[in-house]
């Protein structure tokens, strides 16, 4: 009797291990599911914050193809361009990607690179050449926007241009170094913005062994945007006041123009201004339908107030102090969508001590200043994402050169196939 309690005991227990070691091995079937699972949802979060990273980063980038033709007078003065009198032929392209990511709510980073590499900052131009060699790419934009309280906007860097402009004093791809702020208000129909800027120009402490101070741009603007029944008016008052440029060491590193008959007046064979640059720049705007299209009326005068170059060196004359321009656009609004189309004209004239040389539009009267002229344009939509451009100059020196010569350009034209997203 004992002998068979003992052996269903023991048949008892070993039923006992067996659910024992089932239920063991059920369990730890269980948590090895839920690893996986949570191994999943753990994947999924990472692509979440995967992909609202990547919604925080917006995309943008243009590429343009350019066939330019440069027709000069035959008889031009050679003695401050030795080609100024010859025609030249050239394609050209330009190409830009970037991104702004918007980091925070009250903060984002831009960044931009271009074609051009870093031969000067008005242009980012490569010209097909070269055995089908590969063309550089440099940094165009690069800065941090921090919205620091409603309204206003501190950037640093190298930023976006943030003025009211046009190319009398800003050549469109000038992008400066250094700090921006913008504080905008609005209050009804009528818009204020006000815009500072601290600049670095040129970098020259213990350059060359010559002790001197960096070039810098402290700039000011002050803009009344104004919604009318008779259509919407802008209006820009500017101060770009330039400190150092005539220190002996103050060399300017990116020479823009044909010779030394386009730039300011400077120290022959130095690249050192002799006249200081303090320009006041006035800007009035008018824009409205007019029937179904849109019109534009424009208007600009610069005056450097510090034009104070002595006589002699690459000073043409004295008191070649102002620029100006007026200028009408009509057509589309915005030339994005298939069949939209814009024409644009106006007259320039911008003398040789009026604003910065180094600066202005590379392309009017090919770059500089001491030039005067008209402009004749046209862009159309061929589709969403690409535009043909036609853009025609005919310029000539406001004064001669310094030597008496002159250049004329008569005939500069400039065929564009634009594409962008």
């Amino acid at each position: 009797m004992n002998q068979i309690w003992v052996d269903k005991k023991s048949i008892t227990g070993f039923i006992l291990g067996v659910c024992v070691l089932a239920l063991a091995g059920a369990t730890s079937a269980m948590t090895k599911q839920e690893l996986q699972r949570e191994a999943l949802i753990e994947k999924v979060k990472s692509h979440d914050k995967l992909l609202e990273t990547l919604q925080r980063i917006s995309w943008f980038g243009d590429m343009r193809l350019r066939y330019e033709i440069v027709d000069r007078a035959s008889d031009n003065s050679t003695a401050n361009d030795a080609d100024g009198h010859l025609d030249t032929d050239r394609a050209r392209i330009r190409f830009r990607f970037g991104a702004r990511a918007h980091v925070y709510e009250d903060l984002d980073f831009v960044f931009r690179l271009s074609t051009g590499g870093d031969t000067a900052s008005t242009s980012g131009n490569t010209t097909l050449d070269g055995t089908f060699g590969n063309e550089a790419i440099s940094l165009n934009l690069a800065y941090g926007s921090w919205e620091l309280m409603n309204g206003l906007i501190v950037q640093g860097g190298k930023v976006k241009n943030p003025f009211m402009k046009s190319e009398v004093v800003w050549d469109n791809d000038v992008n400066p170094e250094g700090l921006s702020q913008i504080y905008q208000q609005k209050l009804g129909d009528t818009t204020l913005q006000f815009v500072a800027g601290q600049y670095i120009v040129e970098e020259t402490d213990r350059k060359n062994n010559i002790d001197s101070d960096d070039v810098i741009l402290l700039a000011w603007q002050a803009q009344l945007h104004q919604k009318t029944k008779a259509g919407k008016f802008k209006f820009a008052v500017a101060w770009y006041d330039y400190h150092h440029l005539t220190d002996q060491g103050s060399a300017i590193t990116k020479q823009l123009g044909s010779g030394d008959g386009q730039r300011n007046s400077q120290v022959t064979g130095t690249d050192v201004n002799t006249t200081n640059m303090q320009t006041l720049d006035f800007m009035a705007d008018w824009s409205s339908p007019i029937g179904s299209k849109h019109g534009n009326l424009f208007y600009e005068y610069a005056v450097n107030t510090s034009a104070d170059a002595p006589a002699g060196n690459n000073t043409i004359a004295q008191d070649l102090d102002t620029a100006w321009q007026l200028g009408f656009k009509f057509g589309d609004k915005r030339v994005k969508k298939a069949g939209q189309w814009q024409i644009k004209t106006l007259y320039r004239v911008v003398q040789q001590d009026a604003v910065f040389y180094a600066l202005t539009d590379s392309s009017f009267h090919q770059g500089g200043t001491n030039a005067k002229g008209i402009e004749l344009g046209a862009k159309y939509a061929i589709r969403k994402g690409m535009q043909l451009g036609y853009t025609f100059f005919n310029t000539t020196n406001e004064r001669g050169d310094v030597n008496g010569g002159k250049l004329d350009v008569p005939g500069q034209h400039q065929l564009d196939l634009q594409f962008s997203f």
